[in-house]
């Protein structure tokens, strides 16, 4: 019985030993299975991460041999495809926003509900909002503007393409062609590209303007000299008295309409580069002068006093002639528009490699609403003092003409009452 109880505690601790070591080696197996699993589940949790934050070139390096491994090098792939397609995106978008800001045109860009996706710099330039949010709002509730509105919401609703003119109120007031078209896409955009039409249709208006002058100040002489010459021919002749001042009122009206036509060709020389500047070096005080000796007797009849102030050593180098015709035409105008007793300054001076000369006159100025167009061919403020002045309304935009053959610029200063300067600028060395 002894020896019986001695064989199972025996057995006891033989199975509790080996009870032990199963479990220790349960416990090793259990961390060294867990260790393989875990360590490659870290590195992908890594590598999501840097993805996230956009480190693609983080990688996945196990070498298990098994199920693991392909699946780092899956994704290890994946990440390489995903890098050079967010390249992709990322350069298509640059180039699309590059064009973008480039464009001239207004460009706007909304969803089918109407919310803007996108603008470009030119259409917030044109709409003066550049520092306002636009991105996910409503048209209606950033374009203040019935009529652009309106067009959005039809073209939202047909789907089909339209184009219309419209008139910013802005301190600018451009006047813009819109052409808005729905995309094929789905979901739909409306896009809608702004183009600005002012300069187009200012020269439209100078256009029809001018076709309106011309007839008008070819109209009236010659309506004069129809009448008349029928008059002479209804027995005018027969009183030498009366035919002789018909004849110089006839004379007086032809010389007009021939002034017309030479100034009209003279600027239409000019424009198309027929009629070149031929440039000389100019004693600018001498021509002064000598052109003011030509009109002196002009302002002497209405008591007026020419004022010069020109250093005795000023030159620059332009066309005489034509030099002489801008002098002349802006003093002619100077003491055509000054009262009696009034006072003209003709000044020049010299600024770096430019020669700056006004002429100035405390005559009836110019209104603020006329100053931009009266350089324009045969713009008149007040046409019926113009026209008993004399002239052919062409004389300061042969003056502008000649100014830019030059490669100089004229403009003008005026207030109503206090008179008008008008200040050229040459380049001291003539047209480059």
């Amino acid at each position: 019985l002894g020896g019986l109880i001695l064989q199972m505690t025996s057995m006891r601790h033989f199975l509790l030993i080996a009870f032990g070591m199963a479990f220790l080696g349960a416990i090793g197996l259990s961390y060294l299975l867990s260790k393989r699993l875990v360590a490659p589940l870290t590195q992908m949790t890594q590598a999501a991460r840097a993805i996230a934050r956009g480190d693609f070139h983080h990688r996945i390096r196990i070498r298990s041999g098994d199920e693991m491994e392909a699946l780092g090098e899956a994704l290890n792939r994946m990440t390489d495809d995903l890098q050079i397609k967010i390249k992709d995106l990322s350069d298509d978008r640059a180039k699309s926003l590059a064009i973008l800001s480039g464009m001239v045109e207004g460009v706007l860009v909304l969803d089918d509900k109407g919310k803007i996706v996108l603008t470009n710099t030119s259409f917030e330039r044109m709409f003066g909002f550049s520092d306002d949010p636009w991105i996910g709002r409503y048209h209606y509730e950033r374009l203040r503007h019935h009529p652009l509105n309106a067009l959005i919401n039809e073209v939202i609703q047909t789907g089909k393409p339209l184009s219309q003119e419209i008139r910013l109120e802005t301190s600018y007031r451009p006047h813009l062609q819109v052409q808005a078209s729905v995309t094929d896409q789905t979901p739909r955009s409306v896009v809608l590209v702004f183009h600005d039409i002012t300069e187009i249709k200012r020269l439209e208006r100078i256009r029809k303007d001018f076709v309106a002058n011309v007839s008008h100040e070819l109209r009236t002489p010659l309506a004069a000299i129809k009448g008349y010459l029928e008059t002479l021919a209804d027995g005018g002749l027969e009183n030498p008295a009366e035919a002789r001042e018909f004849l110089a009122i006839l004379q007086k009206h032809t010389d007009r309409m021939a002034d017309i036509v030479r100034d009209l060709l003279q600027l239409s020389r000019i424009e198309s580069g027929l009629d070149p500047i031929r440039p000389a070096e100019i004693d600018l005080r001498e021509a002064v002068d000598r052109n003011l000796l030509l009109l002196k007797s002009l302002a002497e009849k209405k008591g007026q006093t020419i004022s010069v102030s020109i250093p005795a050593d000023l030159s620059l180098r332009a066309d005489p002639e034509k030099l002489n015709q801008v002098l002349i035409n802006l003093i002619d105008n100077a003491i055509k528009y000054t009262p009696d007793r009034g006072t003209i300054a003709v000044s020049a001076s010299e600024e770096a490699d430019r020669v700056l000369i006004e002429v100035w006159d405390s005559g009836i100025g110019i209104p603020r609403e006329d100053l931009s167009r009266i350089f324009e061919r045969f713009y008149r403020v007040d046409r019926t003092r113009s026209r008993e002045l004399g002239g052919t309304g062409l004389g300061l935009s042969i003056v502008k003409h000649i100014l830019e053959a030059h490669g100089g610029t004229v403009s003008v200063e005026s207030e109503i009452g206090k008179g008008s300067r008008f200040i050229l600028i040459f380049p001291k060395r003539g047209a480059s």
